[in-house]
């Protein structure tokens, strides 16, 4: 028997037990389930927020684990750019790009996880008719309320001991080594054991246990709020973006969004992407080695993105496209506030309110300014950024030679430490500060210098018979290793600022002739 041959009341009991999806399907299957039904926005919205979990609209499924901040997957998988959220206000599926990162990672704004009862999602719809408030001004009404609340509670406290690796608010007695507080909050894997076999619990498989602890709390509530949800747009045109507490979020005019994070090898990498391509001198394929302390080795950087709405062709674009940003890695677009200076931008003006809203996209300001205006402000920003890439290079080729003086000065034979020591007095670039520039004189007097020291540690072996230390050997092989790595970016750098000086027109073309919205 058809559905609409039905009486009305079971066709509508039928129809609240639709998913979200089915149930904007059958409203728009005839006039009469049209007439019937008659849909809201809101039912819209929840569709939208089913299809957002079918991996055909809305991409592979994103898994973020409090406990760590770790994303599967992380921030520089491609898979990032074919996932989509909804918007319950515009009612589109969009990328990453037009949220704030809470909008997408917090636990109640987030898509929930595949086959868990937050997924399995049923219509609210309900026939128009009048239902009377039921009284709960009653003694049982106040009761109900109180257990809920107590148990709300509760959960929220399990889920906090979860994503803390058990340490919650404590700073002495951990949580994760009581037992009794364990069993109190009903954390699973802890009902039902002793002391003793608590106690033998190594701490890896009880951090395993709460993180399963909180796979079941966010099974349950994850994705709870995402009706709330709105894109950066929308949040906008309802003055939902600037708060006047919130240094890094822009001004009423230019509202600016945090986003996700992005790996460049360096400065120019994160803020002028691609731009090789239209320069005669070409990137190396390999990024250079950062020389960080606290990252022996490493050659790139997770770098925030931040996305900007232009006030004049309305279009949210990353913060590199208003020729904005700073010199360093952690910097961040904060202005004067009530109680705090604004940071400085690559040109060395603080970041305030009135300077804020003077920025535009560079196509608005190609526009308003002319292309060449364009190519000089793109060009003064390009070549800061070079020099401070350079300065950085020229410490590494510097520094090299250094360890390496330091190692072997405590292996030398006295009579052939004071000709090595003579070698590296009589080096000048040796000499300075962070902040010099290797020339083109100094990098082959450094790579003299370097197989002078080998040419000795020859000579005694051929001499004194004496075997040349294993750590010496391997730093001669690190240190021409990472020195010609660090002078081919020296010399690609080097080649782009004499062209840039020349002619900075291709500047202007890198930057008209891309999407703005892009990362990389």
């Amino acid at each position: 028997m058809s559905l609409e041959l039905l009486p009305t009341e079971l066709q509508c009991y039928i129809i609240r037990l639709l998913d979200p999806i089915s149930f904007i399907s059958i409203s728009q299957a005839n006039a009469h389930f049209r007439r019937l039904i008659n849909p809201k926005q809101k039912h819209f919205a929840e569709r939208l927020l089913a299809l957002e979990l079918v991996p055909e609209y809305g991409g592979p499924y994103l898994f973020f684990r409090s406990r760590d901040a770790s994303l599967i997957p992380d921030w520089t998988d491609p898979a990032w750019e074919k996932m989509r959220w909804a918007c319950t206000n515009c009612l589109r599926l969009l990328s990453h790009k037009h949220f704030d990162n809470h909008s997408i990672l917090r636990l109640r704004y987030r898509k929930p996880l595949p086959g868990s009862p937050a997924a399995r999602m049923v219509t609210t719809w309900e026939q128009t008719r009048h239902i009377p408030h039921r009284n709960t001004n009653t003694e049982q009404a106040e009761l109900d309320a109180k257990v809920s609340l107590w148990e709300a509670q509760k959960q929220r406290f399990r889920y906090f001991i979860c994503v803390t690796s058990g340490k919650g608010h404590l700073s002495g007695d951990f949580p994760i080594n009581n037992l009794d507080l364990l069993q109190y909050y009903g954390m699973e894997g802890f009902k039902g054991i002793n002391q003793d076999q608590h106690d033998k619990m190594t701490q890896q498989d009880r951090i395993n246990l709460l993180d399963q602890n909180a796979l079941d709390v966010e099974g349950e509530n994850c994705g709870k709020k995402r009706w709330l949800r709105k894109c950066n747009e929308c949040r906008f045109q309802q003055d939902e973006i600037w708060q006047l507490f919130d240094e890094t979020g822009g001004t009423r005019r230019l509202p600016i969004v945090p986003s996700r994070q992005v790996v460049f090898g360096s400065r120019v990498d994160r803020y002028f992407p691609g731009v090789s391509e239209y320069l005669n001198h070409k990137r190396p394929l390999f990024n250079a080695p950062l020389g960080l302390f606290h990252r022996k080795g490493a050659r790139e950087q997770h770098w925030s993105m931040w996305m900007v709405r232009c006030p004049g062709c309305a279009r949210w674009q990353e913060l590199r496209e208003f020729r904005f940003g700073g010199t360093h890695h952690h910097w961040k677009p904060a202005r004067r506030g009530p109680n705090r200076e604004g940071d400085i931008t690559w040109d060395e003006k603080e970041i305030t309110e009135p300077l804020l809203n003077t920025y535009r996209c560079n196509s608005c300001f190609a526009k308003t300014h002319g292309r060449q205006e364009l190519g000089k402000v793109l060009s003064d920003w390009l070549l800061c950024l070079i020099g401070h890439e350079l300065r950085n290079l020229s410490w590494q080729l510097s520094s090299g030679l250094h360890d390496l003086q330091t190692l072997t000065g405590q292996h030398l034979p006295w009579k052939y430490s004071n000709e090595w020591s003579c070698s590296m007095q009589n080096t000048p670039c040796l000499q300075q500060d962070f902040n010099y520039i290797l020339k083109s004189n100094d990098i082959t007097m450094l790579k003299f210098r370097r197989e002078k020291c080998r040419y000795i540690w020859e000579r005694i072996q051929i001499k004194d018979d004496k075997r040349v230390p294993e750590d010496i050997d391997a730093l001669y092989d690190d240190l021409g290793r990472i020195f010609d790595e660090c002078e081919e970016h020296w010399k690609w750098l080097q080649g782009c600022k004499r062209e840039i000086e020349e002619q900075p027109e291709p500047l202007v073309e890198w930057a008209l002739s891309k999407d703005g919205a892009l990362f990389t």
